[in-house]
């Protein structure tokens, strides 16, 4: 009798451990189906405290990286606008050098006061051309260009291109006005230019900062597999187990 209580305590206490086995191997099949499904192998905190807020750290950093990478781009919209602007000026400015040349070969006053009237539309249309050019609200040549341009009003300023000399003056002023709009696009080239080395600086270090939050968190895929497919051995090799133990500690109780 004494031995029939010993086998029946062994059984049932194998029983046990196979089913807590049972149970251990569920939470790793679980645990290898979720990473597969998700492709993470830290997706709470509970998975890896450390590496799940690294990660997100990381992750804040690309957050604001993005961001900086969007101010970067209204900036070169800025600049494209503006160089834009500037290069329609620049042709307004070669029409009224055209226009100026015109009335020095003009045969009587009537003609050089017609094309000192049409100077004065062309002129017009740069200020307006300028006020056009405006990105998201901002324009950033008509403070820094227009003003400085510096092109008279053909009538009150060139005497209604009366004499050679007034037109001299007026392609002059024109010429003058053409080279500052030049210099002016060279600087926005410029700023273009840096904007667009930070903008790849920022993927740069977004990517580099990705590829680590990859790291931290992404599921080793064929390794996972193979521990899943292991678990699902595991776990029908265990239920075979506890049918073999039900059952001879079934036997034994019969014996009683």
């Amino acid at each position: 009798d004494e031995v029939m209580v010993e086998q029946v305590s062994f059984l049932s206490t194998a029983f046990s451990r196979n089913v807590r086995n049972t149970q251990n191997i569920a939470e790793v099949s679980r645990e290898r189906s979720n990473r597969l499904s998700t492709g993470l192998r830290v997706s709470q905190p509970n998975d890896d405290p450390a590496d799940y807020f690294r990660a997100k750290a990381l992750i804040d950093r690309v957050s604001d990286l993005g961001n900086a990478k969007g101010a970067l781009q209204l900036e070169q919209g800025g600049y494209q606008a503006s160089v834009l602007g500037l290069d329609t000026v620049e042709k307004f400015g070669k029409q009224l050098e055209g226009i100026a040349l015109a009335a020095k070969s003009a045969e009587s006053a009537q003609e050089r006061q017609a094309l000192s009237d049409q100077f004065n539309e062309v002129r017009n249309q740069i200020n307006n051309l300028v006020g056009d050019a405006t990105f998201l609200g901002k324009n950033l040549i008509a403070s820094n260009t227009v003003s400085d341009l510096n092109i008279g009003d053909a009538n009150a300023d060139y005497n209604g291109f009366a004499t050679l000399s007034d037109i001299d003056t007026a392609i002059a002023s024109v010429n003058s006005a053409v080279s500052q709009v030049r210099s002016t696009q060279s600087d926005y080239a410029v700023d273009i230019a840096i904007s667009n080395v930070r903008e790849n600086f920022t993927d740069d270090l977004s990517n580099i900062l990705q590829d680590g939050v990859d790291k931290l968190v992404n599921a080793d895929l064929n390794e996972d597999a193979a521990t899943l497919l292991a678990a699902q051995v595991r776990s029908d090799l265990s239920f075979q187990s506890q049918k073999i133990l039900a059952q001879g500690e079934s036997l034994l109780l019969g014996l009683f």
